[in-house]
């Protein structure tokens, strides 16, 4: 009998590839989450069964099936939504992560729940590099919210011995990603006209950019441990500026427009991020794909779309 994986929020970009990936590992795939999917379109991402719901004990029980594995990538995905929509951002991350614990508590206890979470939950630390174990304060509604939503994963964890993985996801990159930095940089240094390209923040932020192929390879060596309760950062050990980032795609586009930053401060974000990743490293898992490698990836990607 085929083993079986439900992702929530499956026609996202990590929840998408999640499907892809279970499926090449010969999962029966399912997915839950807002909008419709066509035939055609969960052919796409080698999904097998699609239900439009929330993420809810409810919807859960009405797919009638036994998970051996459950991916919670449902919630939200933006610090700027939760700056300014604080309500909406908890009920998307913190109500349907207890809505799926519950469930799995009452209904699917076996099953194995793999939550990718940010380190936005540790917000500003004092660390270089930010280990799992580093303590710090949210500093946005979204760094909070993830936090309660992984406090609830180990309290439900060790009072019912449900098997939880948090994999703390960094900058997550990669080909169909249509938001967040690279798109942001690839659409404007494509339609510039003017010879310049306008960017938010001083461009001395650093972020530490992980390819989705590495996320999935990082899954697999959790899959193969297994461990009941475990928390790991997924990243690189590498910090890159904005500034040179804009720069590398100028380059892959073999373009040279200035670029200028507005020098305003994001409160919501903490000036740098860049993993600790020995933890993961202990499981097995080194990520693979460098950032010039996974940048070029992307923008030549990004200009076939123009091109077609």
């Amino acid at each position: 009998m085929k083993k079986k994986v439900l992702v929530t929020g499956a026609k996202g970009f990590i929840g998408s590839n999640v499907v892809k990936f279970f499926k090449t590992l010969g999962y029966e795939t399912f997915g839950i989450g807002h909008g419709q999917l066509s035939e055609q379109e969960c052919k796409v991402i080698d999904l097998d069964y699609w239900f439009q719901d929330d993420v809810s004990i409810e919807a859960l029980r009405n797919i009638n099936e036994k998970f051996d594995v459950i991916v919670h990538c449902a919630g939200s995905g933006s610090v700027g939504f939760s700056v300014n929509h604080p309500y909406q951002d908890f009920k998307k991350t913190v109500d349907g992560t207890l809505e799926l614990l519950e469930y799995i508590r009452l209904f699917n206890k076996n099953t194995y729940l793999i939550y990718p979470s940010s380190p936005s939950v540790q917000g500003q630390t004092q660390s270089t590099k930010i280990s799992e174990t580093d303590v710090g304060i949210p500093i946005s509604p979204y760094g909070y919210h993830k936090k309660i939503a992984e406090e609830l994963c180990d309290s439900y964890s060790k009072q019912f011995g449900i098997s939880v993985a948090i994999i703390r996801l960094f900058s997550i990159y990669g080909i169909g990603l249509q938001k967040q930095l690279l798109w942001d940089a690839c659409s404007k240094v494509y339609s510039d006209k003017k010879g310049i390209v306008d960017f938010f923040g001083t461009g001395e932020e650093s972020r530490d950019f992980v390819h989705i192929s590495d996320v999935l390879k990082l899954i697999e060596c959790i899959l193969k441990g297994k461990k009941e309760h475990v928390v790991v950062n997924c990243g690189t050990g590498y910090g890159v500026t904005i500034h040179d980032v804009v720069h590398m795609v100028n380059s892959a586009m073999d373009k040279n427009p200035s670029v200028i930053f507005n020098n305003k401060v994001d409160l919501g974000n903490p000036k740098h991020y860049c993993a600790d990743i020995s933890t993961s490293q202990s499981l097995g898992w080194m990520p693979c794909v460098s950032f010039q490698e996974g940048l070029t990836e992307y923008v030549d990607w990004f200009m076939e779309q123009k091109n077609d």
